[in-house]
């Protein structure tokens, strides 16, 4: 997580004082660059640069902090919430934080008992506000895209959105220009449906796109690849989606990812870009496809996935870990002391190769007992691999996953060939 870094360089963009405070704190403190610690970040790029600053920032500024809720699981939250909770304490008058979500629990618990947060949720913004906002929008993203709709047509679109942006948006790319299909049809679509509340109106406009990309065999194949980015345990780019599934069991899912994401930007973020992760446009979406009782027919349930990408894993590390494989001149030096080692981690271990390093044990751990998938594991623990795996762990600085990830596996193998052989 690097939010605070993320902040810290758009201020020294602003300020030429906090940057070069900011180089000079990095400058002296080498292992800085790299740190993973929240709670360093935010003392050491925030609030000591703004503490050595002789007079308030060139300008005030709004640190925006969208959809923390989709920031990963409650665990990784943790520590932003606890840091976000008291930071008025230290944030000068001319900083002020903006901060959206989903009203999850744990993020309600930690701001909303604060005196310095003011909380405001859209329910409670003015109906006739948010339906002049949404007009607005899809007038001008409909004349953008050089379609011939009229002001009534317009207004029809915002009454039906029922105040929810996410709807508009995905019906102005329902009504993009495309061959064959008239935009005419498509409106009379979408429009067919009796109102209803905001999750119904959603799971409308998802069921009516999904049914239009969706057809014959392409249905097996939009499942297919849903369920490895829905089980994947962090978001992955499609080259690195691509190089895992090549080694999935079943020779009918060895396809790239792309003759699906292609079709999905309406949906998917990093789906024109083959190193930028995949990730959805809005958490709903995600949502959609997990409730059977709302998606129906594209409903993506945990099937056999977990043992796909466990055996994928365990394939990419077999073909992919060696030794010294970032090509260390010495390892009687610290990590830290290696000159450019994060361009030596970057040529020399791929991402799917990481990936596959950090979750195959987790993967494992939800798979039922295979021989086959057991006989991997023990490819990988027994021998020299299991050296070559640590050292990827240890200079990527995810050493601490290697002895949570062996005591998980070798509770898998001993539970499971007790019931295998019973």
């Amino acid at each position: 997580m690097k939010l605070f870094m993320t902040i810290a360089r758009d201020l020294a963009d602003r300020d030429l004082r906090f940057r070069q405070i900011l180089a000079e704190l990095i400058a002296n403190d080498y292992s800085l660059r790299d740190t993973a610690d929240i709670a360093e970040q935010r003392q050491k790029f925030i609030f000591e640069p703004l503490s050595q600053l002789e007079g308030p920032l060139s300008r005030n500024v709004v640190v925006v902090i969208d959809a923390l809720d989709e920031s990963g699981a409650e665990a990784t939250r943790r520590d932003i919430l606890r840091i976000l909770s008291a930071c008025d304490v230290q944030l000068p008058s001319s900083i002020r934080i903006v901060l959206t979500s989903r009203p999850i629990m744990d993020i309600r618990q930690a701001l909303l008992a604060n005196q310095h947060v003011q909380a405001r949720s859209l329910n409670d913004i003015e109906a006739e506000s948010v339906t002049h906002d949404i007009t607005r929008y899809i007038s001008t993203t409909l004349k953008e895209l050089g379609a011939a709709f009229s002001d009534k047509d317009v207004e029809h679109l915002a009454a039906k959105s029922n105040g929810l942006f996410e709807w508009a948006r995905l019906a102005c790319d329902f009504l993009r220009p495309r061959f064959g299909v008239e935009p005419e049809d498509c409106f009379r679509e979408i429009t067919s449906h009796v109102a209803g509340d905001a999750s119904t109106l959603l799971d409308e406009m998802y069921t009516t796109f999904l049914k239009d990309l969706t057809t014959g065999s392409s249905l097996n194949k939009f499942r297919s690849v849903m369920w490895q980015i829905l089980w994947s345990k962090e978001p992955l780019s499609i080259s690195t989606l691509d190089s895992m599934r090549c080694k999935f069991t079943r020779k009918v899912d060895h396809f790239s990812v792309c003759i699906i994401l292609g079709y999905m930007v309406s949906f998917l973020t990093g789906t024109t870009d083959l190193s930028t992760p995949v990730r959805p446009m809005h958490a709903s979406f995600y949502d959609f496809l997990l409730d059977k009782k709302r998606s129906g027919e594209f409903f993506i349930d945990e099937a056999d996935i977990h043992h796909e990408l466990a055996l994928s894993s365990l394939c990419v590390m077999q073909d992919g870990l060696r030794f010294n494989i970032c090509g260390l001149e010495t390892s009687y030096v610290r990590n830290s002391a290696v000159a450019d080692l994060e361009k030596k981690i970057e040529k020399n271990i791929p991402l799917h190769l990481l990936y596959s390093c950090r979750f195959w044990a987790t993967h494992l751990h939800d798979s039922p007992f295979d021989t086959g998938l057991a006989n991997n594991v023990m490819a990988i623990v027994i021998g020299e691999r299991i050296l070559f795996w640590m050292e990827v762990l240890g200079v990527c600085k995810c050493i601490g996953e290697a002895y949570r990830a062996l005591i998980s596996a070798e509770g898998w193998l001993q539970v499971s060939i007790l019931y295998y052989t019973s």
